[in-house]
């Protein structure tokens, strides 16, 4: 790879879209002009893969049990 790099918005035969870093004969090689060169800007590119969901620990279930051999009416020791 020889030249600056930029980056394009490119996509393939499937419909997939994804952003190449490629040099200037790369990018005619895959048939990509200056209309495809990706601007600074995070808005021109897609996400590939949506937010992850909250991932928050849920509650044990068994911290509301009372320990054993604690409290209680028997008493007991």
């Amino acid at each position: 790879m020889g030249g600056p790099l930029k980056k394009y918005n490119y996509t393939d035969q499937a419909g997939h879209k994804t952003v190449l870093k490629l040099n200037a004969d790369d990018a005619k090689r895959h048939g990509l002009t200056e209309d495809d060169v990706v601007d600074g800007s995070p808005a021109d590119v897609e996400k590939a893969v949506a937010a992850a969901p909250n991932k928050a620990r849920m509650s044990s279930s068994n911290k509301a049990r009372a320990p054993r051999g604690k409290g209680g009416a028997g008493g007991g020791g």
